[in-house]
């Protein structure tokens, strides 16, 4: 009998719905690739939002690069600490570290019934993990078409409407934002060069709230069951 068929009915459900989160985002992604013009239709949707915001007349590509960069890392950082147990998350690492380190040692030692008992062990948590996994395909499904969208309206904004594409930044004293670097354009670099400090600082102040909010949960509840 294989692992699918020892599979809990909950477990195989949330093996499908994962399974059915990642056709959803290949068939969603493989439209907005295939299809330029629905990629450039939410583009245009895009400035509807932005160009009140962070055109600036064209005239400060670096603001429109930064300012769109924040809302788009709240956005992203936002629906992943939303569809994210961070508690379970903790639980879940440490219990596989602990299991991995076991099996290892049982491995080396050619224990099969260790082995068998630990692998039941894995099986049994493996909803978990699925839990974690779902969640994350939520928040990237919920995310891509309005990051997709932002690329695309900035894309147009640097290739036609910007009044400059020469910059200073810390490290050269003159970027064209339009040149190749690789396989990227200067301006996803310049961007990503500020997005990716800046999300790990927006979930490292998400979990603070989040935690400071279980610990009062905690504790209101202790004080209702002293009083109980």
């Amino acid at each position: 009998m294989n692992d699918q068929t020892q599979m809990p009915e909950d477990q195989r459900v949330q093996t499908a719905q994962i399974g059915n989160y990642y056709f959803l985002f290949l068939m969603l992604f493989l439209m907005i690739m295939i299809f330029p013009e629905f990629r450039m239709a939410l583009g245009y949707a895009a400035g509807l939002v932005f160009n009140p915001l962070f055109y600036f007349d064209g005239r400060h590509p670096i603001y429109t690069l930064l300012g769109t960069g924040l809302i788009l890392t709240l956005i992203n950082t936002w629906a992943r600490h939303h569809f994210t147990d961070w508690i379970m998350m903790a639980k879940v690492q440490q219990r596989s570290r602990a299991l991995n380190a076991v099996m290892r040692d049982a491995l080396r030692k050619q224990d099969m019934d260790k082995i068998e008992k630990l692998r039941k062990v894995q099986l049994k948590y493996a909803s978990e993990t699925m839990q974690m996994q779902a969640g994350t395909m939520k928040a990237t499904t919920l995310t891509m078409f309005i990051a997709i969208s932002i690329f695309t309206w900035l894309w147009m904004f640097v290739s036609t409407e910007a009044h400059y594409t020469y910059v200073a930044i810390p490290w050269a004293q003159a970027v064209e934002l339009n040149t190749m670097v690789g396989f990227f354009p200067s301006w996803i670099l310049l961007y990503s060069a500020f997005t990716m400090p800046l999300a790990w600082v927006i979930q490292y102040i998400f979990k603070i709230f989040e935690f400071r909010k279980k610990l009062e949960e905690m504790d209101d509840n202790s004080s209702d069951e002293a009083i109980q």
